[in-house]
């Protein structure tokens, strides 16, 4: 008969206890790691949506511009299709504007998730506020816009803002 020594029986109670607590470290870290990697990408789309907002809002100012020189009779430069100049100020627009829209305190985007198009008419609030800022350089010859779209994320606020010149190039 083999006699079986009590040092080979099994597992201590202190190798358990640490296998635990290496266990429980690597755990934390991948855990730490993975928020971590889930917070820096919704950071990073919510930067690439305001973007896309920032360079839209341009666009369609620059539109407005445009069609003001091919309406019939044509309007004045800095009318953005209103019937005269607008005066400098904040104002809104959307994908569809016809004119400068007049621009409401907390007025924040709107997304319709069936199209997934950003507009005030329908949709539930997103988290993007955009702004439309108009100002006369050179009285009919030169207007600045600053486009800029502001969020929340996290407490922290952050915007993502760009300028255009437009220019009386008629």
């Amino acid at each position: 008969m083999k006699m079986i020594s009590k040092n080979n029986a099994g597992f201590t109670v202190i190798e358990v206890i640490v296998a635990v607590f290496i266990l429980s470290v690597t755990l934390s870290g991948i855990s730490a790691a993975l928020v971590s990697n889930n917070n820096l990408a919704v950071s990073v789309t919510n930067n690439y949506i305001a973007s896309g907002l920032v360079q839209e809002g341009v666009e369609v100012v620059r539109s407005l511009r445009d069609r003001d020189y091919e309406a019939s009779p044509a309007r004045t430069f800095g009318s953005f299709g209103s019937d005269g100049v607008v005066n400098d100020g904040i104002y809104r627009v959307q994908f569809d504007s016809a004119f400068l829209l007049p621009n409401p305190p907390d007025d924040y985007l709107k997304l319709d998730s069936t199209s997934g198009i950003y507009s005030y008419d329908g949709g539930e609030n997103s988290i993007f506020k955009r702004t439309v800022a108009i100002t006369t350089v050179v009285p009919n010859v030169e207007k600045r816009v600053v486009v800029t779209v502001s969020w929340n994320e996290r407490s922290i606020s952050k915007s993502v803002s760009a300028e255009e010149h437009l220019f009386n190039w008629k």
